[in-house]
């Protein structure tokens, strides 16, 4: 049985994951952080054994659906920016919308 301790992502495998959702491979991430590549297949085995997933882009997806890491861990707001910008105007007005739900469903929330 996995508790909440068992799913919950180490700084390291943090790192890797948001290295991986940069396109890096186990070598270029491994050379980043100082590490071993057979380091980086472990944090990246770990994460994805905490994640539910089968491969390394299914941990990036679910790290960032089950919030156990945030985009920013990932991308500059700059970056984040550029990409919905190269969305057009129609996508920009719905997910605008969609924050702003969002937004107002958060602040309806108790606590």
């Amino acid at each position: 049985m996995i508790n909440s301790e068992d799913t919950k992502l180490t700084q390291r495998e943090r790192e890797v994951i948001a290295l991986v959702a940069r396109g890096l491979t186990n070598q270029e991430i491994a050379q980043q952080l100082f590490i071993s590549t057979y380091a980086v297949k472990v944090c990246l085995h770990q994460a994805c054994v905490k994640l539910g997933a089968r491969n390394r882009a299914q941990a990036v997806i679910f790290a960032f659906k089950k919030r156990a890491m945030d985009a920013q861990d990932a991308y500059s707001l700059e970056e984040v920016a550029d990409l919905l910008a190269s969305l057009g105007p129609q996508a920009i007005e719905t997910i605008a919308q969609l924050l702003k739900e969002k937004l107002e469903a958060r602040r309806a929330q108790p606590g």
